[in-house]
Parts: C-alpha cells; structure tokens; sequence
C-alpha cells in the first residue's frame, strides 16, 4: 500500500499465500523412526583437457617433404607469392593468407595476406606461411576446402590446422581452387 500524500511504500504485516484446498490438509504421517541415511561418496571428477582448438595455440609440427634432387636451397629472406588471380604479394616473416585473415594475423602479429576469390573455395583464414631461418613453412589453418603443397607432380595434403610443411621456391601451394607459386623476391 502507498502513501497518499508523499507516495511511499507502507509496509504491512505478511500474510501466508492461499493454499489449494486438496493440499491444505494433508500433513504427513508421523514416522517411528527417522531413517538416517549414510553420506554417499562420489567418485571423483577428472577434469577434462580441452584441445588447444586456434591453430596459433598449437605447437607446430614441421613434416617433411622430400627434397628436389637439385642443389641445397639458399637461405631465403622473403619470398613472392603469384597468385593464380594475377595477384603478387611479397611476404617476409609470417604471413596468414585468406579471403579476410586480417583479425588472426592482428593476433599472431603476421602479416594479413588478402587473396581475391569469387568461388569462396578459400577460407578467412586459410593459410599459414612463414619465411625464417633461410627457409619456408606452410600449414592449413583448419580451412574448409584444404590446402595442399605440390612439387615436381607431387602433392602433400596439409593436415588441418597443424603440421607445418617446408617449402621451396618453384613449390605450388593449393588454397580450394585457387593456387600461388612460391617465387624468389
């Protein structure tokens, strides 16, 4: 109830909410004895790990491709990658590649490759490369159409958001339906 005058808030005395008249009656019958029943004792819950799911959460695994049966490769610095759209992209360092991998190379503080791509065959984020220590690496980053490394005829199907790869210049590297030649720069 309110005030009339000033609008506050009267409190009033409680009042025990109706009962329905089938339950108002009934009143549990008196035991002889109350049972007492003894603690249960639960097995104890292991806590289950969860997969470290971001491809950037994961430790690579370099997998090895054979090698041409030319000369050892010189230590690379950057790289060019021709894109079969026409596009050309310089890359030193890591680099993800994608249709918008902008926010993930943000995060892995990489360099954001945008590849132009009608089909939509090519994921955000679809690609891990990396240029160091004088050699090339590439990995899926969990895309949904693949990636795939081919060389000298060969192709090698990149394990979803894991194993990284190592690369050379001449390789052709397949994102879905699209593809870059890795060239020296």
């Amino acid at each position: 109830m309110y005030c009339l005058s000033c609008g506050q808030l009267i409190p009033q005395a409680q009042s025990a909410p109706p009962v329905p008249a089938p339950f108002a009656g009934a009143k549990p019958a008196p035991s002889a004895a109350p049972v007492v029943q003894a603690p249960v004792q639960a097995a104890p819950v292991e806590p289950v790990p969860l997969p470290r799911s971001l491809p950037w959460q994961q430790t690579p695994r370099v997998e090895t491709m054979p090698a041409p049966p030319t000369a050892a490769p010189a230590a690379v610095e950057r790289v060019e990658l021709l894109f079969s759209t026409g596009q050309r992209v310089v890359v030193e360092g890591a680099a993800v590649v994608g249709r918008k991998p902008a926010d993930t190379a943000l995060a892995m503080g990489a360099r954001a490759v945008e590849v132009l791509d009608d089909t939509r065959s090519v994921s955000r984020v679809h690609l891990f490369l990396e240029v160091s220590g004088g050699g090339i690496t590439v990995g899926d980053a969990g895309s949904a159409n693949g990636s795939r490394l081919e060389r000298g005829g060969r192709e090698i199907e990149l394990e979803s958001a894991g194993t990284r790869v190592p690369a050379v210049i001449g390789d052709t590297v397949w994102l879905g339906d699209l593809s870059f030649v890795i060239q020296a720069a």
